[in-house]
């Protein structure tokens, strides 16, 4: 599973999932990236075989369901709570890092449509 982290979460976690041999992007690491609206950081997600990992339950959710209702599908939504993975926290990103990289060493064949909360 190949995976895009929201600007929400650290570049550090991208980068300590990359080092653990991952392929893991950050859209903190890329101006362009950075800089896009939901829907079409999901697009370029899609277009690039990546479920988006994020903080935003609320849009990405409404934008998964209007998805699913025009028959355009995705390529995958992991959603991560601010509870659990707090950035003000001591355990931010090691806490991100062990849940994803479990995750995507378990993850399913195929991510297309595919909608996960991460614990």
């Amino acid at each position: 599973m190949k995976a895009l982290l929201d600007v929400h979460h650290s570049r550090l976690a991208a980068g300590r999932l990359r080092d653990g041999g991952h392929d893991v992007v950050a859209a903190a690491d890329d101006p362009l990236l950075a800089i896009l609206d939901d829907e079409e950081l999901l697009r370029v997600a899609t277009r690039e075989g990546r479920v988006v990992v994020t903080e935003n339950a609320r849009d990405f959710d409404r934008i998964v369901r209007a998805w699913a209702a025009s028959g355009q599908h995705h390529g995958g939504v992991v959603f991560t709570s601010s509870r659990r993975y707090h950035r003000g926290s001591r355990a931010y990103p090691d806490n991100l890092v062990t849940a994803l990289a479990a995750l995507i060493e378990h993850s399913p064949g195929s991510t297309v449509d595919w909608v996960h909360w991460l614990a």
